[in-house]
């Protein structure tokens, strides 16, 4: 029925309803900008201040941190544009944040090293997307082996899987260093 309402709506109907869902959250906002923008105008540093606020923490080990915030904003930002170096860009922000919660408190659970690696392993598929398209990869790559090298002593067998993610998306040379 909504899907009918929808497809009947005036050119100015339309854009009233994407105005008025656009004022209703700063969410809402971004998502409807950045899926009507071209790649280059993009917001990617708001995604990526989101998503270093829903991996933040206090120095008392507090559990601030929110993953399934940070997996909403992600699938967000999918949904907002299919511009694999964004997306790679900003999944790659989420490694780096996320596993700084790991180096900087120790040992986390079970759950959280989990929800890391499939972090890191959507964060590869697009940095070699995005390689695909011709774009610079170096950066984001070192960033995705700092992240690997630093996980390799963390319990849960996280290390052990971001390295051998590493090598499936990357080879294995410069693994070990």
């Amino acid at each position: 029925m909504a899907r009918r309402r929808l497809n009947s709506l005036e050119k100015a109907e339309l854009i009233a309803l994407v105005k008025g869902m656009m004022e209703l959250s700063v969410d809402n906002k971004l998502f409807v900008r950045s899926a009507l923008a071209d790649a280059e105008d993009i917001e990617v540093d708001k995604y990526k201040r989101k998503i270093s606020r829903a991996l933040s923490y206090n120095m008392r080990g507090t559990k601030d941190w929110d993953l399934k915030e940070a997996g909403r904003i992600l699938r967000y930002l999918e949904k907002a544009t299919g511009d694999p170096m964004i997306r790679a860009d900003v999944y790659v922000h989420t490694m780096v944040q996320g596993h700084r919660i790991t180096d900087e408190l120790g040992d986390i659970d079970q759950k959280y090293y989990h929800t890391m690696e499939d972090f890191y392993e959507d964060a590869a598929k697009w940095v070699i997307a995005a390689e695909k398209q011709g774009h610079d990869i170096a950066l984001l790559k070192e960033s995705l082996h700092e992240v690997m090298l630093k996980a390799k002593n963390v319990g849960w067998g996280y290390g052990d899987e971001l390295s051998y993610l590493w090598s499936e998306y990357f080879g294995d040379n410069n693994a070990e260093e």
